[in-house]
This record gives structure tokens, sequence and C-alpha cells, in this order.
């Protein structure tokens, strides 16, 4: 008998060992990939300009439910905005056709969630540069070069985080060029660049890298062949004025094209969406325009001085 509750003590014992050790495995468990996310920035962190057309590019390519979660994410940053809360996407919306409206409306049924609600559209992340430089040939000055990052306002590589007004002045540092020098833009370079990104879990993941393709509308050439990252547009020694310049990246002509992180399966894909203006002789800073538009102007005889670019990255 004194066997047998000896041999009953010992196995209760093992058998509370063994659940405890059980848990301790448990716990330390690192969490599942499912619950791991990209973050995202809210749209206060985006220009006011840009917000309407990346509303227009989102609805283009059907992605209706991050459409719906920029619109909300702009309407609850609105009081932040130094703008007399003008509200930019009332027009879009009123240019949209009759047939889409349904389906965005459809896109934010509590059936069909979308990620990134709480905190924006827009994936937040550095721009990388993986080969050639952010270039530009300044009158005067000869080529400087700036970080792709900076010009994207990102504050960790250089560049002052955008307020909340209209078309804010970028900061030296997030522009190719000069301001208020009177020099004139003579060429252009863009880097190619890919994207990081974290997870919530501090983990970061990157895409593939990319190119940009470009053209310049130069003094006394007009609008020269398009080139591509690493490769100047305008000219070097002839001091030519660019008057406008057009820009677009991979996804111009495949609208299937998304960048892919590096993350486990099934890996995130994400949109690429690019915009950018210029600062003009006796204009100023123009408006943001959407890839391959013409940014400046032609038949004015008005040199480029400055050229700002962005690029954001949306889930899907």
């Amino acid at each position: 008998m004194k066997t047998f509750h000896w041999s009953l003590c010992v196995f209760l014992f093992l058998f509370i060992f063994t659940a405890c050790k059980k848990e301790d495995k448990t716990s330390l468990a690192p969490t599942p990939k499912e619950d791991a996310s990209l973050t995202y920035k809210s749209s206060d962190q985006i220009p006011n300009e840009i917000i309407p057309l990346l509303y227009q590019d989102l609805v283009k390519d059907k992605l209706y439910g991050q459409a719906e979660n920029l619109k909300a994410s702009y309407y609850n940053t609105l009081a932040l905005r130094k703008d007399d809360h003008r509200d930019l996407l009332k027009t879009v919306e009123t240019n949209l056709s009759s047939a889409k409206i349904p389906a965005i409306a459809a896109a934010n049924l509590p059936t069909r969630p979308v990620p990134g609600i709480g905190g924006g559209v827009v994936l937040n992340g550095n721009w990388v540069t993986t080969s050639g430089t952010t270039s530009a040939n300044v009158q005067a000055l000869g080529i400087v070069s700036i970080d792709f990052n900076a010009m994207n306002g990102n504050p960790a590589t250089g560049g002052a985080p955008d307020v909340a007004n209209p078309s804010p002045a970028p900061a030296v540092g997030q522009f190719l060029g000069t301001t208020g020098q009177s020099k004139r833009l003579e060429a252009f370079s863009l880097p190619f660049i890919q994207f990081a990104a974290a997870d919530n879990l501090g983990t970061t993941y990157y895409t593939g890298s990319f190119p940009f393709t470009y053209q310049a509308h130069v003094e006394g050439i007009g609008w020269q062949s398009y080139v591509s990252s690493s490769s100047f547009a305008g000219t070097i020694g002839q001091s030519r004025r660019i008057e406008a310049i057009k820009i677009y990246g991979p996804g111009l002509n495949n609208p299937n094209y998304t960048l892919t992180f590096n993350d486990s399966s099934p890996s995130t894909t994400a949109k690429l969406y690019i915009y950018y203006r210029v600062h003009a002789d006796g204009l100023g800073w123009m408006n943001w325009v959407p890839e391959n538009n013409m940014a400046g102007t032609t038949g004015q005889s008005r040199r480029l001085e400055a050229i700002q670019v962005r690029a954001y990255l949306v889930k899907v």
C-alpha cells in the first residue's frame, strides 16, 4: 500500500512538472505570423493635395476598401489641417461615375474588412536607395545630391515632416535644386529604390528594388527621350534650362504590377503610387501631379528651379 501511495505521489509530481514546463514553452512561443501586421501612416502625414490624387488612383485600381479607409482617415484628421478645413475630396467624389460609388460603399461593409483602417492606408516605412543617386545639375552649383527618403519628408533621414497645411513648402534637403536663388535646373537623375517596412513586432521586411522612368522638356530641344534610373534627363555643360518633366514607375504600363515584401508566406504585396511637383520661375511650387503627367510649362520660357518626388505603397 505504501508503495502505491509513493508511486501515486511521483506520478502527480511528474504530471504537474510537465504541465508547468508546457505552459512555460507556450508563454515563450513567438507570436504567430497572422498576429503580425505592417504599420500604416495616417492621412495627416500625406500632403493635402496628394490625398485626392491617391483617392482617385485607388478607385481606378478598384481598391475600393482602401479608398474608403483613406477617406475616413482624411476626415478624421481634417480638424488638424490648416487649410480652412476645405473638403478636398468632395469634388473628386462628385466626379466619380455612379457605377463606382456603390462598389466603394459595398467594400466598406463589415463583412469585407480591409486592414489598416485604424492607422491609415499608406504603409509606413523608409525608402532605401539601392543604386544611383537622387541628383540634379544646377546652374553655377554643378551636381548636387540628396537622400530620396528625405525628399519623401521622413524626419528620420534628415527631412522635415509635413505639417498639416495646404501645399507645404518643403524644407531644404526635401527637394532637388534650389528656390529663391533664380538658378535654372539643367538635369536630374533618380535612383533605384526599395521600401522597408516594419511590422508591429519590430521585424523589418523589404520589397524588391525598382527604377523610375522620366523625361525632360529642355530649352531649345523640346521633349527628350525617356531615360531610366541612374541616368540624367536634361543636359550637362550646355546651360539649357529644364522647363517641364514627366516621371513614372514600373506600374504605369502594367496595372497588375505590385511590390512584394520578403516576409514569410503568404507574402505581403502592395501597389506603388508616385506623385511629383516642380518649382517654376515666376510660379513657385506648382500642383502635385500623378505619374506621367506634365509638371512645369512649355512654350513660356520658364526655367524649373526644383523638383520634389513622392512615392507611396498601399497594401493590397
